[in-house]
């Protein structure tokens, strides 16, 4: 395991602890080199979806235990994934069925590498997708990126982020 995701798995850990004892769910981190800095991203989520008091709240929590990990300095950024929440695990292909997702491959299925439709299910490492072009499958290892695609007519405004540091 190289460095980069052994600090990672340290930091989900901790990241989860905190989430947990916060009443949320660590949704994802993301740990990641950006222009002229170190990025710890960390999203949380719960049922109804998470305020901004719970971002404040993680934030404020995540900072001692992450910056005894963390040697560098760092922005650390808490917030919701959001309506267009990102599809990484193959649990949130399952919390996303029933909703219109957006799905780019690393290469061509049927002569497309991007596909949106309503993902009508996700078991056995396949997506099923309903869209204009009729129902297709879709391996899971073959999906570069995926997030949920809500239709901006009907969404309520996404919730705002706390960012500390």
């Amino acid at each position: 395991m190289n460095t980069m995701n052994w600090e990672r798995d340290r930091l989900v850990t901790i990241a989860k602890e905190v989430a947990r004892a916060a009443g949320v769910e660590l949704y994802w981190l993301e740990y990641k080199k950006a222009p002229g800095r170190w990025l710890l991203q960390v999203f949380i989520d719960k049922e109804g979806g998470v305020t901004l008091d719970d971002c404040a709240r993680v934030s404020r929590a995540l900072e001692e235990p992450f910056d005894a990990q963390i040697p560098h300095s760092y922005l650390l950024e808490v917030s919701s994934p959001g309506l267009d929440r990102p599809l990484f695990t193959e649990r949130h292909f399952q919390q996303a069925v029933g909703e219109r997702v957006r799905v780019k491959l690393y290469g061509p299925l049927h002569g497309q590498r991007v596909w949106e439709g309503e993902l009508l299910s996700c078991h056995d490492g396949l997506l099923e997708l309903r869209t204009p072009q009729g129902p297709v499958e879709i391996p899971l290892d073959g999906v570069a990126s995926a997030r949920v695609s809500p239709d901006p007519s009907t969404s309520p405004p996404k919730q705002r982020s706390s960012e500390h540091r």
